[in-house]
């Protein structure tokens, strides 16, 4: 069983990341995302926290994030690690900018729970000083 369940999260967080890859952090993306998700921010930036529902993460991570960004985040998938319903993705972007000028290029790494092909809970680690580089300096956003 534990060995299904981790073949089940793999192709999930490998279904999700390729969309990811593709078009962004868009609808692909939070159609994946249970109502229920629990996500973390790590780290001491304006986005750290805990948010408690898909729509709580919505609103108050990737609608802040995608109005500061000149262009939507693109990552490079460097790696999985399955352990049944959790996975690690380990991914980069290169060549993102901030609409005030601040680089956006960074090393991430997601802690990801998958059940029943949603996920719902991740845990991630960011630069804190990108983040907060990010969200220097955007007046009126």
């Amino acid at each position: 069983m534990a060995n299904e369940q981790s073949v089940a999260t793999r192709e999930t967080l490998e279904d999700v990341f390729s969309s990811v890859s593709e078009s962004g952090f868009g609808e692909k993306f939070l159609d994946r995302l249970a109502d229920d998700l629990v996500f973390t921010v790590t780290g001491s930036s304006p986005l750290a926290g805990r948010y408690t529902n898909k729509a709580e993460y919505r609103e108050k991570v990737l609608a802040r994030l995608h109005k500061r960004l000149a262009a939507p985040l693109r990552p490079t998938i460097e790696q999985f690690l399955v352990d049944r319903e959790w996975g690690t993705v380990r991914f980069r972007t290169e060549d993102v900018h901030g609409r005030n000028g601040a680089d956006f290029s960074m090393q991430y790494c997601w802690l990801t729970r998958v059940v029943d092909g949603r996920i719902t809970e991740i845990i991630g680690f960011y630069d804190t000083k990108k983040m907060i580089d990010l969200f220097a300096s955007t007046s009126g956003l």
